[in-house]
């Protein structure tokens, strides 16, 4: 988007810039997202076929070859961005947008496909249906598809699409805390990329009662899940360089098994993950996140 009449009638209610710093943990939350997305999916498939999920079972691995790489990525081309992109693009178009395609490295860290207008004005739910509507509409075609022909195929693109949603989810969720009735366009003076959100009228100038609680309790569930990520995949990967791959993150005799990896002697491992558990870490670490965040804006004020 770029600057618009809006832009320049009125001051912005808020910013929304994509900084180097949100173009990294966009990175990061995005790749642990990839994996838990597959999980989700895999549960949903094992449901449908009617056989338990757990333990899964990783395959010994095989020295990758170039013609498998470019394979993986053609087919995720074809499958995930294109569609993705266009979903986008066509939503804009229904809301008077002309939307142009293409790639870019933001902030030279992260590569990425873009569907964007120039110039165009949006109300708030228009945006949210063009952000949403490639995650929403290819997760419901997928597990669609998943019903009548249930395939593992179909896990790793309609997890890849909805890790490569996490952009769109988390600029959506920002709208989210705002009146219906604002409107959407081009950061003032065309200042750099993101978009600015401008009210119409004077009850418009604060976000809605409760998301800023909110907001702050889904940023620390999801940092917590994915630093126990993180911790994870670094705990197996040492363990396996050094050790022997098995690694128990959590006390599974009391209850509360977090993440379990077993290195069996052929080279398979078994993976067992304690998604109740992780939920209700989350859960704490959500709250206990919105308690230091709302102590510290009072103190700022004051």
């Amino acid at each position: 988007m770029s600057r618009s009449d809006l832009t320049r009638a009125r001051q912005p209610l808020a910013t929304v810039r994509l900084t180097r710093t949100v173009a990294l943990q966009w990175l990061v939350v995005a790749a642990v997202a990839f994996f838990g997305f597959a999980y989700c999916f895999g549960r949903v498939l094992a449901w449908i076929r009617g056989v338990p999920l757990e333990p899964i079972v990783i395959a010994a691995p095989s020295p990758p070859t170039i013609s498998d790489g470019v394979a993986v990525s053609l087919g995720l081309l074809v499958c995930v961005i294109v569609p993705h992109e266009l979903l986008h693009g066509a939503v804009m178009a229904r809301y008077g947008g002309s939307p142009s395609y293409g790639v870019g490295v933001s902030h030279f860290v992260v590569p990425y496909a873009y569907a964007e207008t120039s110039g165009t004005e949006y109300a708030r739910n228009q945006l949210l249906v063009a952000l949403l509507a490639p995650f929403v509409g290819i997760t419901a075609i997928g597990l669609a598809a998943m019903m009548i022909v249930p395939s593992p195929l179909l896990v790793v693109p309609l997890a890849a699409n909805a890790a490569g949603s996490i952009g769109d989810l988390w600029m959506a969720a920002v709208l989210c805390q705002y009146p219906a009735d604002v409107r959407v366009g081009g950061l003032p003076g065309d200042d750099g990329r993101g978009f600015g959100i401008y009210g119409s009228s004077e009850r418009t100038t604060d976000r809605l009662p409760g998301t800023p609680l909110v907001s702050r309790f889904v940023t620390g569930s999801v940092g917590t899940l994915v630093a126990i990520a993180m911790y994870a995949l670094v705990a197996v990967m040492v363990s396996l360089a050094f050790g022997s791959g098995d690694v128990v993150l959590g006390d599974p005799d009391a209850g509360w098994l977090l993440v379990r990896h077993d290195r069996r002697p052929d080279g398979s491992a078994l993976l067992e993950i304690g998604d109740g558990a992780l939920l209700a870490l989350a859960a704490v670490g959500g709250l206990v996140w919105t308690l230091v965040a709302t102590v510290r804006r009072r103190l700022e004020r004051e």
